[in-house]
């Protein structure tokens, strides 16, 4: 009767274990393995490959993935992503989470999403995303930027104008990003890192640890140089 017993209270206990969910990664995880997939097939896409040379130039990169774009007469857009620095020793900082949004009036029709890349090829560029909140277009410009390899050959200097690459699905043509604002998200920086830290707090290297799915992005931003 004992092993009976015992064995109907093992067999109850497999069952609640079973029945309990499995914990959800938290979003910011999430995005941050979004942000490593996107950028990792765009840079090996042709179409979308972005000059080594310009990598290893960069001071800083941006991946911002699925930004929505839809709507009639009125439309808007949003993604969310994360942005990394170059530190002194040429290695990548840990990253800090942003938002893209933005708005547009016209005719309009259908539904997009977009993944976005920007390379920041000057400190000037990065200063300014730094002192706050800035509109492409306007303090800032975005330029579509050089593809493959032998693009290389043809870039003699780097100006303030940040690089953009983009690969999008739907029934829009093309992303505009005229108008569109980055700003930081202080919420996900914090969920992800478990305390409240400012943006040049990341990028100076505070905490000195950061979840291991960082290092995913990491290595394929050193593979892409």
């Amino acid at each position: 009767m004992l092993n009976r017993t015992q064995a109907i209270i093992s067999f109850t206990l497999l069952l609640s274990a079973l029945a309990v969910p499995a914990i959800a990664a938290p979003e910011s995880y999430e995005e941050v393995t979004e942000s490593t997939e996107v950028f990792s097939e765009m840079v090996k896409n042709p179409e979308t490959q972005i000059p080594a040379a310009l990598l290893r130039k960069s001071q800083a990169i941006a991946v911002i993935t699925n930004i929505k774009q839809g709507g009639f007469i009125l439309g808007g857009r949003r993604g969310d992503g994360v942005m990394l620095t170059r530190q002194a020793d040429g290695s990548w900082s840990n990253p800090a989470f942003i938002n893209l949004t933005g708005g547009s009036i016209g005719l309009q029709a259908g539904f997009k999403s977009t993944d976005l890349i920007l390379v920041f090829p000057s400190k000037a560029a990065l200063d300014k995303v730094l002192s706050g909140d800035f509109e492409l277009g306007g303090s800032v410009s975005g330029t579509a930027g050089p593809v493959g390899k032998a693009a290389t050959e043809s870039l003699e200097g780097f100006g303030d104008d940040i690089y953009a690459y983009s690969r999008s699905e739907g029934l829009f043509g093309s992303v505009s990003l005229e108008g569109s604002e980055l700003s930081f998200d202080d919420d996900d920086n914090a969920e992800f890192y478990g305390q409240p830290l400012t943006v040049k707090q990341i990028f100076a290297g505070q905490p000195t640890s950061a979840p291991t799915v960082v290092q995913s992005l990491k290595n394929a931003l050193r593979l892409a140089e």
